[in-house]
């Protein structure tokens, strides 16, 4: 056997694992002898594809498919498979049922006699369908009216041991009361009918005056109407929008004079500030102010050299040794009374 012919043989042989798996999943079993059925539901309430089909709590089969009644859309169709050698009587009832608060669903077929040839339903056949709630599904009918009985006894019971006298003379003197208390306000209604009945006067007095007023009240309305128009014509809108841009531009403007003002105050203290450094003698400044001595040196420094400049002038021989100068330049002669050295 060739290699290619084993490959197609494994992957026919997977093929098929994977159609039944998937079949076996929706539970429905490809090599066991079923036999199909429909049915038609209102309503399914939750059942799904794979629910089970049970015969008196036995599994005999599962939902295969669940679809809109293509003739009927109010209707729903679900088709069931029941294995084979399950006989099925034609008026045999497809009820479904809940198998507990979280359980799910599931279909019980009510099977309550056997049946042969004619008798039996055939595969492709339609069952009537129906619905158990789920007290009646999770307690047998024949049952319920025995734990009901129980019930009902086991409340009395526990009327009795709680005093059931008891509460039922206090739900009459509640009654009592109650009876009281309605006589108090129909008493109470009847003292102040009156005063109603007046009030109800006063509002229809009311009701006719602003009837009265109508037409005063329509040319109150007329004039405001004629008013709101004029404003409009006057493009009041536009001229508060200037009046806004306007206010803006002034309150920016301000802003800007503020800066202005808080830089020159800062400016004007700073100044203040040097104003007494130099008034207290601090600095340079303050102490050519305030030093008479250094102002007396500095006096005495121009005053040599003014005459420093004019000796220069007069006897350039004596600081510059050229001959440009020492040409025609005079004899330097002491002079007696130095105004530079008093």
């Amino acid at each position: 056997m060739s290699k290619e012919v084993r490959i197609g043989i494994l992957s026919l042989v997977v093929l098929v694992v994977l159609v039944w798996g998937f079949q076996f999943l929706k539970g429905k079993n490809l090599f066991a002898d079923i036999q199909q059925f429909h049915v038609k539901y209102d309503n399914v309430e939750q059942l799904e594809v794979a629910s089970q089909v049970l015969v008196n709590g036995y599994k005999v089969g599962a939902v295969t498919k669940i679809k809109m009644d293509p003739d009927d859309f109010s209707k729903v169709l679900v088709d069931i498979d029941v294995k084979g050698s399950i006989k099925v009587p034609k008026n045999t009832q497809a009820t479904i049922i809940s198998l507990g608060l979280v359980g799910g669903k599931a279909i019980v077929l009510d099977i309550d006699r056997d049946c042969s040839g004619a008798d039996c339903a055939q595969s492709g056949d339609y069952l009537p369908g129906g619905m158990r709630g789920m007290l009646s599904s999770m307690v047998p009918e024949n049952e319920l009216d025995r734990y009901m009985s129980k019930l009902k006894s086991g409340f009395k019971g526990t009327l009795d041991s709680t005093g059931g006298n008891d509460m039922v003379n206090q739900s009459k003197v509640i009654v009592k009361n109650l009876a009281a208390i309605t006589d108090r306000l129909d008493k109470m209604l009847s003292k102040t009918e009156k005063n109603i009945e007046a009030s109800v006067a006063n509002v229809a007095a009311l009701t006719k005056s602003l009837k009265a007023s109508d037409v005063k009240i329509a040319s109150i309305l007329d004039n405001l109407d004629q008013l709101t128009l004029s404003l409009k014509n006057a493009h009041v809108d536009s001229l508060v929008i200037k009046g806004d841009n306007a206010v803006a531009q002034l309150t920016k403007s301000m802003k800007e004079i503020k800066n202005i003002l808080s830089k020159a105050d800062s400016s004007i203290k700073s100044f203040d500030g040097i104003m007494n450094k130099v008034n207290k003698g601090d600095g340079t400044l303050g102490k050519l102010l305030k030093d008479e001595k250094l102002y007396d040196d500095l006096n005495l420094t121009v005053k040599h050299t003014n005459l420093l400049l004019q000796d220069m002038r007069l006897y350039p021989g004596r600081y510059f040794n050229l001959s440009v100068f020492k040409k025609g330049s005079k004899e330097y002669k002491k002079v007696d009374n130095d105004p530079g050295l008093e």
